[in-house]
């Protein structure tokens, strides 16, 4: 059906609206509906353009408050993409918004596994080995500090990113943000920190080692013995428990003898 008039489109000042709300995504998080509080919370501003009437809002805060869950940065690409598609809707004469709430629960999937393998797998714990590695290095309380703040940095520039072009994608895209919704998208930046937190693995593993040789030079055979098994536990068997475990064993037992 044509759209009877032009549809809203955001402002400036809309979009910084959304983006300001949705870092707190989590906030109203629970068993029941997971994110979806907070969705509501960040498409509010929208709510504003395409509702008129009390039964207008009432009915958004329906359509929105029922279960959707995603990872909380990509979740940005859904709340891009429903502002466009409420936009759009309010614009015609169509009943219903069963294909809107369709096209959400078809995101859920994509945004939590790209959002997974892309932050949680790879950039926190990247930036968390880089700021435990300044830490072990830095020699005064000042350089940690820089250290600390640099640390918030790096984590948050992929992290703002990631919100603000999600949110752009999915309102330029709409029904079709599921082909923007890639690892692709994001080699190029998961390979930097990577990078980033292999060479700090590293560097922290010469720092234990020299820390340890101070000590006793059991000690750093116990450090070796236990990375190495560790590391091929791991490697072997995929396994990740069971290689802290058996580490903590051994340490255990070096040190008793």
């Amino acid at each position: 059906m044509a759209p009877s008039k032009v549809p809203e489109r955001l402002k400036l000042k809309d979009v910084l609206a959304i983006l300001w709300r949705s870092f707190f995504i989590q906030t109203g998080w629970n068993f029941k509906s997971m994110i979806s509080i907070g969705f509501c919370f960040a498409l509010w501003p929208v709510a504003k353009k395409v509702c008129h009437t009390k039964k207008e809002y009432i009915d958004f805060l329906k359509r929105h408050l029922g279960f959707f869950n995603a990872h909380p940065y990509f979740a940005s690409y859904a709340i891009g993409a429903t502002a466009r598609l409420e936009l759009e809707h309010a614009a015609t004469d169509k009943p219903g918004y069963d294909l809107i709430d369709k096209f959400k629960n078809a995101l859920i999937g994509p945004l939590g596994a790209v959002g997974d393998q892309c932050c949680w797998a790879v950039i926190r714990p990247s930036a968390l080995i880089f700021g435990l590695t300044g830490l072990k290095l830095a020699p005064t309380v000042h350089w940690k500090a820089l250290v600390l703040l640099l640390t918030f940095i790096l984590y948050n520039i992929p992290h703002i990113y990631i919100r603000v072009k999600g949110i752009l994608d999915g309102y330029e895209a709409g029904f079709n943000v599921y082909k923007k919704i890639r690892i692709d998208t994001y080699q190029r930046m998961v390979t930097y920190f990577k990078i980033i937190g292999v060479v700090g693995i590293g560097m922290l593993f010469i720092w234990t080692f020299q820390q340890a040789f101070i000590v006793h030079w059991r000690v750093s055979i116990m450090f070796v013995l236990a990375f190495i098994l560790g590391l091929g536990l791991r490697l072997k068997r995929n396994m990740f428990y069971t290689p802290v475990l058996v580490s903590m064993v051994l340490a255990i037992v070096i040190g008793i003898l």
